[in-house]
């Protein structure tokens, strides 16, 4: 057989495609099956819109929730640390009453497994923030069902003047990932106190970190994200005993004036070859 027969013979055979819109052309518009097809389309549009709109509230989170961690480590004196808590706290009700709250009621109906991916990086960011403020201010982390309770809201329902519940879900996951993170701000929180001269607070924010390395430890069965930052959290263990171990020692040998000069987190970040970044997302 000649090549040009070959080409014939392909030219006249009908593929799978061909098939399939020569069915769906001579199908009528009333037909069951094209309105199902049509229905799971409109679905997975409204699923694709709905994701967009959260990956974009999740990232007004994790923006805002740096902004507030800057601003509470950029407080050194006793009256500056008083005033950056008390700001903190009013913008992280705001974040609470907005964002969060627009997230709650767009997964109110809503399996919230299908969207976790898209907002756990908010949350996770805001757990961090919130912690860290939590312990600037009363010396404890704030647990994870009191950080529930405040994901907790009272919607006035316009058609019946009812009032109805919505919850924000967030994970317990999402808490203790946020926590993980929490330990490389006591890191650089406790660096920072000694160039200010702040002995105390180095060392309790090195014990803090200990107990928290510690407490991870004895979980089992955890994520794979959380695996990965329990690495990062234990390089910040390190790094905190070894700016507790320089300053016992030359504490004894030195004034506490020349404390500051040689400490600085460029000096224990050269010790590892790893970042700090507790991000994965």
């Amino acid at each position: 057989m000649s090549v040009r027969g070959k080409f014939r013979r392909h030219r006249n055979q009908q593929t799978l495609s061909s098939v399939a819109k020569e069915t769906a052309i001579s199908l009528p518009a009333d037909s069951p099956i094209l309105a199902i097809f049509k229905s799971a389309a409109v679905k997975l549009n409204d699923r694709q819109d709905r994701h967009e709109r959260l990956v974009k509230l999740s990232r007004d989170i994790t923006i805002e929730s740096k902004r507030i961690i800057f601003l509470l480590h950029s407080a050194i004196t006793k009256e500056t640390c008083e005033k950056a808590v008390s700001e903190a706290i009013i913008r992280l009700q705001k974040l609470a009453k907005g964002p969060i709250k627009s997230i709650g009621l767009e997964l109110e109906n809503i399996p919230n497994y299908l969207h976790w991916r898209a907002v756990t990086p908010g949350f996770q960011e805001y757990v961090e923030a919130r912690t860290l403020c939590s312990l600037m201010q009363t010396q404890n982390i704030i647990t994870f069902k009191e950080t529930q309770d405040e994901f907790i809201y009272k919607i006035e329902d316009e058609t019946n003047n009812k009032e109805r519940s919505v919850v924000t879900m967030l994970t317990q996951n999402d808490y203790m990932l946020g926590i993980a993170d929490l330990t490389g701000e006591l890191m650089r929180r406790a660096i920072n106190s000694i160039a200010s001269g702040d002995s105390e607070e180095c060392f309790s924010c090195c014990q803090n970190v200990r107990d928290l390395y510690t407490s991870y430890l004895g979980v089992t069965g955890g994520s794979r994200e959380l695996g990965r930052k329990l690495a990062t959290t234990r390089r910040n263990v390190e790094k905190v005993e070894c700016a507790v171990y320089a300053l016992r020692v030359r504490g004894g040998e030195a004034p506490p004036a020349l404390l500051a000069r040689p400490t600085s987190p460029h000096a224990w970040d050269a010790a590892s070859a790893h970042s700090d970044d507790e991000g994965f997302f």
